[in-house]
């Protein structure tokens, strides 16, 4: 009888060890996919520090030419305007490897006004891990947090002010569309800033104005989140050899 109980003890003991082994196992592997998964989406989250920098230079940009027309409104030439934005530039095009070049040389447009700058941060590795269920495995909840807001409300709120930006670009065009269709002759853009500008078009101009402190300051809170939640990220994740 002892023999028998002791060697189900050890047959036991061994099952039991076995799955104490399998299960460490798979908890670490598990910490570690959760793991490389948050760094990846620091390395994204990095990535959108950089972009949300050049981003908010281009408003910074954009809020100080609006400032400066609408209280100079009455003696600015739209050439005085072009001469701001070089050396204040906001308007750009993507060369190679995705680099920006921006415009120092100007056709006779409105484009000076009516550049609006589109907010498109990444996003496609926290919408992998929102809807793998890898985002609720974050353990700090002060980071998940963090991250959920940065993601949502926050970007959220970027974007909106973005789109009311580009409303407000609509209307500009309108204004210089609107003055043209007035004349049975071909007229330039110039001559219509230069000639025609009155208070609808100031008014206008200075809710861009407005708007774009606006999104400056809602970027500036934006990038300070993002350097906050690398920060946890790089004191809590390592990146494993």
């Amino acid at each position: 009888m002892k023999k028998l109980v002791a060697e189900g003890l050890v047959i036991f003991t061994s099952i039991f060890a076995s799955f104490s082994v399998e299960n460490y196992r798979e908890s670490s592997e598990e910490k570690e996919l959760i793991n490389d998964a948050v760094i990846t989406l620091g390395d994204e989250i990095s990535s959108n520090i950089e972009y949300t920098k050049e981003h908010l230079k281009q408003v910074e940009n954009m809020h100080y030419v609006a400032s400066v027309v609408v209280d100079n409104f009455d003696d600015f030439e739209l050439q005085d305007v072009f001469q701001m934005h070089s050396d204040n530039p906001y308007i750009y095009s993507i060369i190679e490897n995705g680099e920006l070049e921006y415009t120092k040389k100007y056709e006779d447009n409105y484009f000076v006004f009516g550049w609006w700058n589109a907010w498109e941060p990444e996003n496609v590795f926290f919408q992998s891990m929102l809807y793998s269920g890898k985002l609720l495995e974050i353990k700090n909840k002060k980071l998940r947090r963090e991250i959920e807001s940065i993601y949502t409300k926050q970007e959220e709120r970027v974007n909106g002010m973005s789109l009311i930006s580009k409303e407000i670009s609509g209307e500009i065009g309108n204004w210089f569309i609107e003055e043209q269709n007035k004349y049975d002759r071909d007229v330039s853009i110039s001559y219509l800033f230069n000639n025609n500008k009155n208070q609808k078009l100031k008014n206008v101009l200075a809710r861009r104005e407005s708007n774009l402190n606006g999104r400056k300051q809602d970027l500036e809170n934006y990038l300070q989140a993002l350097q906050n939640v690398v920060l946890l990220i790089s004191t809590e994740y390592k990146k494993l050899d």
